[in-house]
């Protein structure tokens, strides 16, 4: 019902925002095209991304060069459609115009604010490993992705995986080998790791990421929470020649220790490769060094948007306009006070569910510092073209 209704939403409020955003960029164009326009382009948009799969992920692919994100193609959707009427009725209806401080109000605070808001979406979902269960001589993985448990099972351990709709019945969950000497394994707390004791003896690290290896994840897995990405269960098979361990570790997926000792983390076996786990450490550091770069562009930005903003209206007042232009620095202020510091404060702590604001920052930011330049970059050379024009009036007369 709530993505029926926001598409709803984004029927009736995208049309006018794209118009407006073409008004800025081409001003001199006539609205009887570029209101019809702005809506037949949402649309056939619109109608593109949710009847075929083709367009649904390439918005997909446009969306997650911000944040991972994921749309799907839903043919129901398209009962948003008819509400392009509504956008339609406000293109055409009269309105009063408005003082020029007012517009310069709207589209300096309160248009980034709607684009940004018509732009939100939901992150792309993502499954977590939560049970390890043994059952008829197999082992079974469940992971949650939206309602219910899913499964995979092997009847080789763990060599080879497939999709189980049934699952293992009755869950148990060994924690111990049967064989002499009996070996016993737990998760590390809070961390994604596996201990374990032989023949009774005291608890030792079987395998465990490094704590920079578990922080280069939370970076790589951008949408994770507190508590997404630590081992939360372990299950031990008996096999010939001695027994197979696996371990559920959240946002990671699994990891399966072999006969021979080793581990390997597997990630979601019957998932792969669609979705990104298990991922690769080295791409991780990678991710660590760009996560760098776009906290410095987004400052970069700012501070790009916020000089231009200030010479623009210091152009205009020695022009001879209006004191009411320092209004365009209240949108700058707003991110400088809130979407700024909660961008660093989740670069520096990507465990928190402030690391979403990483990714989302540059919306805003971008916004402001387009559409603030765009403002006063026209008004300053508008009121500059008015200040020369009355020199050369008085001039003459």
């Amino acid at each position: 019902m709530t993505g029926k209704l926001s598409d709803a939403a984004g029927m009736v409020l995208a049309p006018p925002l794209l118009a407006a955003v073409i008004g800025l960029i081409a001003p001199r164009a006539p609205f009887r095209w570029v209101a019809p326009g702005a809506i037949l382009t949402v649309g056939v948009g619109f109608l593109l991304v949710k009847a075929m799969g083709y367009g649904a992920e390439l918005a997909s692919s446009a969306w997650s060069l911000a944040t991972p994100t994921l749309i799907r193609a839903d043919p129901t959707d398209l009962l948003a459609l008819p509400f392009l009427g509504v956008a339609w009725w406000v293109a055409w209806r009269p309105v009063r115009p408005a003082p020029r401080w007012l517009r310069a109000l709207r589209l300096a605070v309160f248009l980034p604010l709607a684009l940004a808001g018509v732009a939100a979406t939901s992150p792309a979902p993502h499954p977590m490993a939560q049970t390890v269960a043994i059952a008829d001589g197999a082992l079974y993985l469940g992971y949650e992705e939206g309602y219910g448990t899913d499964w995979s099972v092997s009847v080789d351990g763990g060599l080879t995986w497939a999709d189980s709709a049934e699952g293992p019945g009755p869950i148990r969950t060994p924690d111990c080998s049967q064989a002499a000497p009996v070996a016993c394994y737990q998760a590390v707390p809070g961390e994604i790791g596996v201990q374990r004791s032989t023949a009774g003896g005291p608890w030792t690290v079987d395998w465990r990421l490094s704590d920079k290896d578990q922080a280069l994840l939370a970076e790589t897995y951008a949408d994770t929470v507190v508590g997404e990405l630590r081992t939360v269960s372990v299950g031990v098979l008996d096999v010939d020649g001695g027994h197979v361990v696996a371990a559920a570790n959240g946002r990671d997926g699994f990891a399966v220790r072999a006969v021979s000792g080793q581990w390997q983390r597997i990630g979601f076996p019957s998932l792969t490769p669609w979705d990104e786990a298990p991922a690769e450490l080295a791409a991780a550091e990678s991710e660590s060094t760009s996560a760098q770069v776009r906290i410095l562009a987004l400052f970069g930005v700012f501070a790009a948007g916020l000089i231009i903003t200030v010479t623009g209206v210091v152009i205009i007042q020695r022009a001879g306009g209006s004191g009411h232009w320092w209004w365009m620095l209240a949108p700058h202020l707003l991110v400088g006070v809130v979407v700024l510091p909660s961008a660093l404060l989740g670069y520096h702590d990507r465990d928190s569910i402030m690391a979403i604001a990483t990714w989302v920052a540059p919306f805003p930011v971008g916004l402001v510092a387009l559409v603030c330049t765009i403002v006063v970059v026209i008004s300053a050379r508008a009121q500059r073209r008015e200040a020369r024009a009355a020199v050369e009036r008085n001039r003459w007369y």
